[in-house]
């Protein structure tokens, strides 16, 4: 009995020093929360689809098994989604992290809101986001601003949402 708890105690010495890994789960941040309006040439657009996605595949669609968030936009086009997470037993590189938004008139032809820019995979920002989405415009590039390493694609500007202090 005196070896168990020997060996017992060295264990417990041993896992709580961290030399003996156990497998944890962690909350990783795969997609922000964002908030925004989405128009068309200034005019709010009621009943838009706005989608987050936290994976995409090289055509710009939903990788299998990605996680999303839809809302539809109410009368004024605002609309909020997110944020995503995944719980895994190892930490996620966030620089490989291809999330986005995706907006429909039809809930059907979806067109890239934004989309992290494939060659410059960029963190998720812990922060929320703001979007201004323009069905009037065409897909351009930009950088969230405020975090420049964040580049994408797509018709809407994001920009991170600054906390105020008390």
């Amino acid at each position: 009995m005196k070896l168990f708890s020997s060996v017992l105690l060295i264990a417990s010495i041993a896992v709580l020093s961290g030399c003996i890994p156990i497998p944890m789960k962690h909350h990783n941040l795969t997609a922000p929360l964002i908030s925004g309006t989405v128009t068309r040439a200034g005019v709010p657009v009621s009943g838009t689809h706005v989608q987050l996605v936290d994976q995409f595949d090289d055509t710009g669609a939903p990788a299998p098994g990605a996680l999303k968030d839809e809302a539809v936009t109410d009368q004024q086009g605002h609309f909020t989604v997110g944020p995503l997470s995944r719980v895994t037993k190892k930490r996620v590189d966030l620089h490989t992290v291809p999330w986005g938004l995706r907006l429909s008139s039809d809930d059907k032809t979806w067109q890239p809101g934004w989309l992290v820019d494939p060659t410059v995979y960029g963190e998720v920002p812990k922060a929320p986001i703001s979007a201004l989405c323009d069905f009037s415009v065409d897909s351009k590039s930009s950088a969230i601003d405020g975090d420049l390493a964040v580049a994408g694609n797509g018709r809407c500007i994001l920009q991170l949402v600054e906390k105020t202090k008390k």
